[in-house]
């Protein structure tokens, strides 16, 4: 009897022995599970946290867009107005040149008097039309100082390359101006934001295969061989979405 409760208690102690092992394999498997689920469920916060982003930086391009289409609108009809102005320069400067026609044509005729007025009245008109091509920008007064003292008995030359150029600056620079306009910079960002969602969809996919494969193994604690492959498989793929996910889309 005594030898048959020693053996009797010998094999308690081993199936108890055996449930500690299995409880302990039970946890590790819980814990890989988890471990899984977590990183999954981390790329799909991540996934949601800078789809916010995608979405400001699409407004933002659309925003910047508009404001520089506006931008090249107002600097095209300011262009236009310069190049309306620089006509009614022009004209001031041929009535100027045709009132010199006549006050030579006075002075072969002997009406001095008559061509000394003529000859006031171009340096008058030139005089006028530099004023005002100054009070409308065409030239800067500083640039053209000598030329509203006295005027040049001939036109200056004016280019529309160069004054869409200087509105634009103008435009870029005022108080109220949104600064520096790079719609196609926004959207760029945008669009590599939402590749970056793509993958974190991605590596969460796989995450979940992990946690299919621990569950595999689970489920197939009994059968060694099914367990220790679905498990070696499991965590080779968690290992995987560990270092390449959080290196490549969840820091970006």
């Amino acid at each position: 009897m005594f030898g048959q409760s020693e053996k009797d208690e010998t094999g308690r102690r081993k199936r108890r022995g055996r449930g500690l092992e299995l409880t302990a394999q039970q946890w590790v498997v819980a814990f890989l599970i988890g471990t899984a689920s977590v990183c999954a469920a981390a790329f799909g916060w991540r996934a949601a946290a800078i789809g916010s982003t995608a979405a400001f930086d699409d407004r933002q391009s659309i925003s910047e867009t508009l404001a520089s289409e506006r931008q090249t609108i107002d600097v095209g009809l300011g262009a236009a107005d310069d190049t309306r102005d620089y006509t009614d320069y022009l004209a001031g400067y041929a009535v100027a040149a045709e009132l010199d026609n006549q006050a030579e044509g006075l002075e072969d005729e002997g009406s001095g008097a008559a061509a000394s007025d003529a000859r006031r009245n171009a340096q008058l008109r030139r005089r006028a039309a530099t004023e005002l091509a100054a009070d409308a920008g065409i030239f800067g007064r500083y640039s053209i100082a000598g030329d509203l003292e006295q005027p040049s008995p001939m036109p200056r030359s004016f280019s529309l390359e160069d004054r869409v150029e200087a509105r634009t600056v103008e435009a870029a620079t005022e108080i109220d101006s949104p600064g520096q306009l790079d719609p196609d910079g926004w959207a760029q960002e945008a669009e590599g934001i939402r590749d970056r969602i793509n993958g974190l969809a991605v590596w969460a996919l796989i995450a979940l295969v992990a946690v299919l494969l621990f569950t595999i193994g689970e489920a197939n604690s009994a059968r060694r061989p099914v367990f220790y492959t679905a498990m070696a498989l499991g965590a080779v793929v968690l290992l995987v979405v560990g270092v390449g996910g959080l290196t490549t889309d969840f820091f970006a």
